[in-house]
């Protein structure tokens, strides 16, 4: 982190000669925009996780108020340049913010498995939610303690802040490795469904005519599976432009240059958000699903159907 020993008071101009831990002053308009956009996306997120009641779109909701907390941090420091508190409100939570989308986008990988059976995945649900969960905890475990001791060494005269800046690389790098293996499991699941997996969605009761044909994906769950790839791109992008930033140093071209951070962090978590509230996983998740298997023996075609499930309920089958 920049040396703060020497920064003059919080809101004094903008002193070439002694640069801000930005390296620059944020734009106020970006601020603002993105307060905005932020704002919308998070009271949409929360209105409709209350409408249905499926509190474990919670996490959306907190991952929108920590981007939205950071850039009210942004919009404060473009007024107040050398405030210490501003930098590391918005460091902290642009940080932090992205693993509440990610633990949202494996729970919806977890209920597409269940809608289609375990043999779209390696994993289970529960599996999926747990292994990337943990990791992503200790990925930010890991930022945050370099982030501390950079913090730091940057507080005093000469302090060293390159241990704390490698500490939060080895995190970020960490955690965009397992958000590259997630994409690839979740690409698989997805390719196995389209391949062979058939579902009725929304069925209480088959009638003999549904029985005799194979069904096929609804849209609704394929709106959301690209909403959800959209989504994941989006994090991996971001995690590639920070941990390039960061590798580059407290001082280096990226984290000095703000364009870069309005369009490769800003605006991509914006789409990150904004697609589950255009898409939610509520409103395109099955309350009911009778999948099946539709598969020829001796020319004839067999229909195995399953039983029933509500797979947005508590339980994990």
């Amino acid at each position: 982190m920049p040396d703060s020993t020497t920064s003059p008071p919080s809101c004094s101009s903008f002193d070439p000669t002694n640069p801000p831990s930005y390296g620059y002053t944020p734009s106020l308009a970006a601020g603002i925009v993105f307060v905005i956009l932020f704002g919308i996306a998070t009271t949409a997120q929360l209105a409709q996780t209350v409408i249905s009641r499926r509190w474990w779109l919670l996490v959306f909701v907190l991952g929108g108020i920590g981007e939205l907390l950071g850039w009210i941090a942004r919009t404060w420091a473009s007024q107040c340049v050398y405030s210490e508190l501003a930098f590391k409100i918005q460091i902290s939570t642009l940080i932090f913010s992205p693993a509440f989308f990610a633990a949202g986008i494996y729970i919806i990988l977890g209920y597409i498995i269940r809608i289609f059976g375990p043999w779209t995945s390696p994993l289970t649900a529960r599996q999926y939610l747990w292994i990337f969960c943990t990791i992503d905890f200790f990925s930010l475990l890991v930022q945050a303690v370099g982030g501390g001791m950079a913090s730091a060494a940057g507080s005093e005269p000469d302090g060293n802040v390159k241990p704390g800046t490698d500490t939060m690389i080895a995190g970020i790098v960490f955690q965009l490795a397992a958000n590259l293996v997630f994409a690839s499991l979740f690409a698989s699941v997805i390719a196995k469904t389209y391949q062979k997996g058939k579902c009725i969605l929304n069925v209480d009761h088959l009638s003999i005519s549904q029985k005799e044909r194979p069904a096929t994906t609804t849209k609704r769950l394929r709106t959301l599976a690209g909403a959800t790839t959209i989504s994941t791109l989006a994090l991996i992008a971001r995690g590639v432009y920070r941990s390039i930033e960061l590798i580059q140093g407290w001082r280096g071209y990226l984290i000095t240059t703000e364009s870069y951070f309005i369009g490769l962090d800003g605006a991509l978590m914006v789409i990150a958000v904004a697609v589950f509230v255009f898409a939610n996983p509520y409103w395109l998740l099955p309350r009911k699903a009778d999948c099946y298997e539709a598969r020829s023996e001796n020319g004839s075609q067999e229909v195995v159907i399953e039983k029933a499930v509500d797979v947005q309920s508590n339980s994990e089958s």
